[in-house]
């Protein structure tokens, strides 16, 4: 029986939508649950696109529906930088979800997100409760350390590149960072950020696939959520370059691996 091909299509309300993928499952391997994709931002998310789209191909052959989807100012969605907003994201992801949930009749989501987009979706599983798993690759834990990182990252990229490197700060006060603006308002968005700081559950189950995190294990474990914790040692491939397309095959064997086992 084949395989119905991803349909691509804008969703959400006309003056914010939204562009989505939905991988329809395979139909001889149907599972009970369905899987929304989160992407991390700006040029992390230029670095992890084709990983994703590889994983949503893998994830609808092991019969899994899977939405990956664009936040409001990236990617093909609507709007740009200067309407980034936490909040914004967060109601992104819970239309997604709906969305997810109308094209494959099924109530059961679980959730996997890279960097930022790792952080986004513990933040939105907490705040709804519905979410059945959620994975978090490399999750971002503090907005300000965040920052501070891929500040230190551009402004040694521009050294390496030029004598002259410009300034990371914009006449308009936007930061620069690859390219891409981050407004103030974003900015005291991901000052306020701290995942050590949510106390409610995210999810039922929660994969944590990261080089280190065992702080925000031991805090999600006492949240009583079923928590596993994946070390990698797989390339870092947001921060491979633009130029460099890295696929982590075994992490995403490994992260499909969890949830089949996790939903059944």
């Amino acid at each position: 029986m084949a395989q119905a091909a991803a349909d691509a299509f804008y969703f959400g309300s006309p003056e914010g939508s939204l562009f989505g993928c939905y991988h329809p499952p395979h139909p001889a391997r149907r599972r009970s649950c369905a899987v929304v994709l989160c992407y991390p931002l700006g040029h992390e998310y230029i670095a992890a696109h084709r990983a994703f789209r590889q994983m949503a191909v893998l994830l609808s052959q092991a019969g899994f529906p899977v939405l990956r989807f664009d936040y409001y100012g990236c990617g093909d969605s609507r709007g740009d930088e200067r309407g980034w907003r936490i909040a914004r994201w967060l109601a992104d992801i819970g239309g997604a979800i709906v969305e997810t949930r109308r094209r494959s009749g099924i109530a059961k989501v679980y959730m996997i997100g890279l960097r930022f987009g790792a952080t986004l979706s513990m933040m939105a599983g907490a705040q709804r409760g519905d979410i059945d798993g959620i994975v978090l690759w490399e999750p971002v834990i503090s907005g300000k350390s965040y920052m501070g990182e891929l500040e230190s990252v551009h402004q040694d990229f521009l050294e390496r590149s030029s004598p002259q490197p410009a300034q990371l700060v914009r006449k308009d006060g936007t930061t620069e960072i690859f390219g891409f603006p981050f407004s103030e308002y974003m900015l005291t968005d991901l000052a306020n950020v701290d995942l050590l700081a949510i106390h409610k559950k995210p999810a039922n189950a929660v994969l944590i696939a990261a080089a280190g995190a065992d702080d925000l294990r031991h805090h999600l474990e006492a949240t009583a959520a079923t928590v596993d914790y994946q070390c990698l040692s797989n390339p870092t491939i947001w921060m491979e370059g633009i130029e460099r397309v890295v696929v982590p095959h075994q992490i995403l064997r490994s992260v499909i691996s969890w949830i089949s086992a996790m939903a059944g």
